[in-house]
């Protein structure tokens, strides 16, 4: 396996690309899906190869005698050869159950990568919702100084009070969203398979992106034909029809052929003819088909394992374009969202801190009002920046459901 992330692993995980270039080269979890692979081609030689040849030797405690002399013992050496087309099956069977482990492989790839982009919007989100309390407790402390100014000059105490706890509140928010960084950088190392005792850095802002929806027809074909999971259970198909038909050939005798070696001593009388001489012999012989039995039930269980398998793709078939119709919705859910957002609320959340702060200076709106406009901007930016990491989400959910690698 490549492990094209070593410079990046090397020098620090800055980026969406780093970290799956990391996770890629370094996950165990990706190795030992690799690893297996590599075991199951080394089972196609072992299934096309014949049976170990077979030597016995026999030895007469008492020697046999004959008019060319006394035999003392007997080698033989015989080989099986399946029937036509056995060995052919049994390397097809091995073949299937190869391919079907690389499409997990490939399915452990897409879901490892998955599961990386989606623990880094998520940690791309927090950072940014982190960015936006902080900016809120530096404008309430700003706040603050105003309206000590308005204390000193008579005005009552109650609303200093009132933005003194409100900043404690939110310090408190800060400090927990600090804490959270930890716990999600952990799970993102875990990802990539390291260990580290500080947190990756802050990602950059998420853009919001291009919101044009993706093609449903597209996604549905590409799901069908390139998702390595169903690759993996076409694969199993594949390789109980085989073993269908080998089961077939269960019942035909396999022929065996072997040659004998006979270590005879000198004849009793000398100067008979072949006195002396070790003959051979050449053996053929068949298995017997005795358990007729034994075979139609073979021949039962490949039939159930092959539709087992068929029904297992077009199963997960199912699930598969029902998860995609679902991460469809969701996501034309989130665009909708976004609109709203970034049309409407947020340009009213700002004008209305804006307009709020404005008559507060000259006396026209109390602190709590003040307070009420800056907290609902911050719900409403932070809702707008975790739709932004959702619909981010929602594109890699379809991306790996089709198939398809993440840069």
């Amino acid at each position: 396996m490549a492990r094209a992330g070593d410079s990046a692993a090397a020098g620090g995980i800055r980026t969406l690309d780093d970290a799956i270039a990391a996770g890629l080269a370094e996950n165990p979890g990706l190795h030992a899906a690799w690893s297996e692979y590599h075991a199951a081609l080394e089972r196609i030689p072992q299934a096309k190869a014949l049976p170990d040849p077979r030597v016995m030797v026999n030895h007469f405690v008492e020697d046999i005698e004959t008019r060319t002399g006394p035999q003392r013992n007997q080698v033989w050496v015989t080989q099986m050869i399946p029937w036509f087309g056995k060995q052919r099956l049994r390397g097809e069977i091995a073949s299937r159950e190869a391919e079907a482990i690389h499409h997990a492989y490939e399915a452990k790839v897409l879901a490892l990568t998955r599961d990386i982009a989606l623990a880094w919007h998520d940690y791309a989100y927090l950072g940014e919702s982190t960015a936006i309390t902080r900016r809120v407790v530096g404008l309430l402390e700003r706040l603050g100084d105003t309206v000590r100014e308005k204390v000193r000059g008579g005005n009552d105490l109650a609303p200093l009070l009132r933005l003194e706890v409100e900043i404690a509140r939110t310090r408190d928010l800060l400090q927990q969203l600090e804490k959270q960084r930890l716990a999600e950088s952990a799970a993102i190392d875990a990802l990539l398979g390291r260990r580290s005792s500080e947190p990756l850095p802050w990602p950059e802002p998420e853009e919001t992106g291009d919101s044009e929806r993706p093609d449903r027809d597209a996604l549905l074909a590409d799901l069908l034909t390139r998702n390595p999971e169903l690759g993996a259970l076409r694969s199993r198909v594949e390789k109980a029809a085989e073993a269908v038909k080998l089961s077939r050939k269960s019942p035909i005798p396999d022929p065996m052929i072997g040659a004998g070696f006979f270590d005879t001593g000198e004849a009793f009388h000398p100067g008979t003819a072949g006195g002396g001489d070790d003959p051979w012999a050449i053996q053929v012989g068949f298995s017997i088909p005795l358990w007729p039995g034994k075979y139609r039930a073979e021949r039962r269980e490949a039939e159930s394992n092959r539709e087992a398998a068929e029904h297992a793709r077009e199963d997960r078939e199912n699930l598969l374009v029902e998860e995609l119709e679902a991460d469809l919705q969701t996501l034309a859910e989130i665009d909708e969202r976004l609109a709203l957002y970034e049309k409407t609320l947020l340009p009213k959340a700002r004008q209305a801190v804006e307009v709020t702060e404005s008559s507060y200076k000259g006396d026209r709106a109390t602190v709590l009002e003040l307070i009420d406009s800056e907290r609902t901007l911050l719900e409403i930016e932070r809702a707008h920046r975790r739709a932004v990491a959702d619909r981010a989400k929602a594109l890699v959910r379809l991306q790996t459901l089709t198939g398809e690698t993440l840069p």
